[in-house]
This record gives C-alpha cells, sequence and structure tokens, in this order.
C-alpha cells in the first residue's frame, strides 16, 4: 500500500491505497455517509447533504485524543471521480482543513482511492507536537483500510 512520507505533517499529508473493485462501486460505497458508522473506523457517524456549498458532519475518532464532531463544507464535487471539504476550527486563521477524496480508474476492476489533508493555520505547531497530526494521518490509513475491505466484500 503506497503512502507518501511528507517531511512534515505540518504540510499535511496524502495516503492512497488500490481497491480490487470498480471506480462506480467505490464511488458509491465512499459517498453512502449514513453508511459510514458500519464500516469507518475514523469517521464514526456522517451524514450530508451531497451537493458543492452544502455541509457534511461527521464524528472523528482521534483515539486518545477523543472523538471531535466536525463540520465543514463541500467545495468540489466531480462525480464519480474526486470531491473535497473544507472546514475550520473556530476560525480560518486558528485552523482550516481541506480535506479531497480521488478515485483513479486503474483498470475495469480495480481503482486507486487517494486520501489528502492539507491544513494552516496558528494552531498548526501545537497540534502538531500534540502528535494530533500522527494520530489523524494513522486514521486516515485506517479509513482507507476499512474501505478496501468494504469495497472488496472482507
Amino acid at each position: 500500500m503506497p503512502v507518501s512520507n511528507p517531511k512534515s505533517l505540518l504540510e499535511g499529508w496524502v495516503t492512497e491505497i488500490i481497491i480490487n473493485a470498480p471506480k462506480q462501486f467505490v464511488w458509491n460505497r465512499l459517498v453512502d455517509f449514513e453508511a459510514y458508522k458500519d464500516w469507518n473506523p475514523f469517521v464514526r457517524e456522517a451524514s450530508a447533504e451531497f451537493k458543492v456549498g452544502s455541509n457534511i458532519r461527521f464524528l472523528e475518532d482521534l483515539q486518545e485524543f477523543g472523538q471531535h464532531w466536525i463540520t465543514a463544507k463541500f467545495m468540489l464535487i466531480q462525480e464519480p471521480d474526486e470531491f473535497v471539504w473544507q472546514g475550520n476550527v473556530f476560525a480560518d486563521f486558528l485552523f482550516k482543513v481541506r480535506h479531497g477524496f480521488k478515485l483513479e480508474s486503474i483498470d475495469e476492476k480495480q481503482t486507486r482511492f487517494i486520501h489528502s489533508h492539507r491544513h494552516t493555520g496558528l494552531l498548526l505547531l501545537y497540534l502538531d507536537r500534540r502528535g494530533v497530526f500522527l494520530r489523524s494521518r494513522e486514521g486516515y490509513i485506517r479509513y482507507n483500510e476499512a474501505l478496501k475491505k468494504f469495497c472488496e466484500g472482507s
């Protein structure tokens, strides 16, 4: 499973995984936010009106840092290729995050899932020193592995 290793998690990160399922099938599973509670170990619950400008609300599990409800706005939706949401904590200047989900067909039966996280704000050094970004990146990897398992039916 290829996973990028950024010089610093302060820059954000990108993870990816190959899923043995067609792209449209993976897309349908990925955007079924109500079903996240059944398979996703990182995003424990989610609900959304899936359209640009609308919100997604989800419960993120950062293990020892606890679970946190986050509300973000869909910035881009290009079915069945990618979608992006963006949110903040308190205010954009404190912590703003942009989270991307991209699907690429490898062939008719395989899909590359690319999962990205970019952030800015005054809280970056504090969050990094506490280990929040390391735990969050590990959560993305668990998310990817669970999506693969969910899509492959095992």
